[in-house]
């Protein structure tokens, strides 16, 4: 058996950890992590390591042990500061948030991350026009990677710059094209300004490599819904709701659908599943379960959906249930 110094041993775990990390497996990170503690306590990246799993898992208290421990070593790790400014503020310290937020801005006055996190703490605390000097700070600044241009663009559309924003989305794309999120974001900006073939296209080749991608189908298929391509809305809910069955407003959508398309029967059982998985208007699913039900013939079922649906349905109660 080859000897290991302690340091090498250590270090050894601390490869460990961060594989772990990168697969998922956070309670065995902070295993290694821990074991890299125990065979070297001055080890700042195993602190900062561990209190970065403690802080994904919201064990905020043990998060800020090991960050200050990190900061304590080194009071020069600006993502150390970055990062227990994030726990305070999930831990309500508003103060301790933002002084932390300052000096890793101070420290790395060139990243967006500084900024955007300063100025999502200033919006929560109602403080408008320091979050959009910061939100304008960040458009000033050149992204370093793919995701740099995401945050940039997520910026650039709250303060309005829709088409800034979709720029943005786009260069992030040509950077990285396997980015799935990218191009749900940019369909999103594409639906919103009008641009719906933009925005299909975009959602066309999140499914062709993700066929069980359920927001890209969803988002499709209300997109081919608003247009008025009933069957094919109809195909998109369907296949969405093959993967997750409990999308009450999808069920509806569905329904609504096939009642426009004269598939009664189909009509009735998507509007009954919407009702099944908690639908928030149950009058007016009720209300179109019935009126498939009429269209079906099955008057008995669609007068006691009517009496369900409140006021929507009592035109229909007095004309053909009484």
């Amino acid at each position: 058996m080859p000897f290991f110094s302690s340091a090498q041993t250590a270090e050894a775990w601390m490869d460990a950890a961060n594989q772990k990390m990168k697969e998922g497996n956070t309670l065995g990170a902070i295993k290694d992590y821990t074991a890299a503690l125990d065979l070297n306590a001055e080890l700042v990246d195993a602190y900062y390591g561990r209190g970065s799993v403690y802080a994904e898992l919201l064990m905020h208290d043990m998060a800020v042990s090991d960050f200050n421990k990190a900061i304590e070593l080194d009071s020069n790790l600006a993502i150390a500061y970055f990062n227990r400014g994030v726990v305070y503020n999930a831990k309500g310290y508003h103060t301790l948030a933002l002084k932390d937020f300052n000096r890793y801005v101070d420290m790395r006055p060139l990243d967006p991350q500084g900024y955007m996190a300063r100025a999502e703490y200033y919006q929560q605390q109602g403080m408008k026009a320091l979050a959009n000097q910061d939100f304008k700070k960040v458009t000033t600044l050149e992204p370093v990677d793919a995701d740099g241009f995401v945050s940039r663009s997520e910026v650039k559309l709250i303060l309005g710059d829709t088409a800034g924003a979709i720029d943005d989305i786009t260069k992030c794309i040509e950077q990285k094209p396997e980015f799935t999120k990218a191009y749900l974001f940019r369909a999103q900006l594409y639906s919103n300004t009008g641009q719906t073939t933009h925005a299909i296209d975009d959602l066309d080749l999140v499914i062709l490599n993700d066929p069980r991608n359920v927001e890209a189908l969803v988002t499709r298929g209300l997109l081919y819904n608003n247009n008025g391509v009933l069957q094919a809305a109809v195909e998109d809910f369907k296949r969405a709701l093959a993967i997750n069955s409990k999308l009450p407003e999808i069920w509806f959508e569905l329904g609504y659908n096939l009642l426009e398309l004269k598939s009664y029967d189909e009509a009735i059982v998507a509007f009954q599943n919407s009702l099944m998985t908690g639908i928030a208007d149950t009058e007016l699913a009720y209300y179109n379960k019935g009126v498939a039900e009429f269209n079906s013939k099955k008057r008995t079922e669609a007068c006691k959906s009517m009496s369900r649906a409140g006021e929507m349905g009592i035109e229909h109660q007095v004309k053909y249930c009484n």
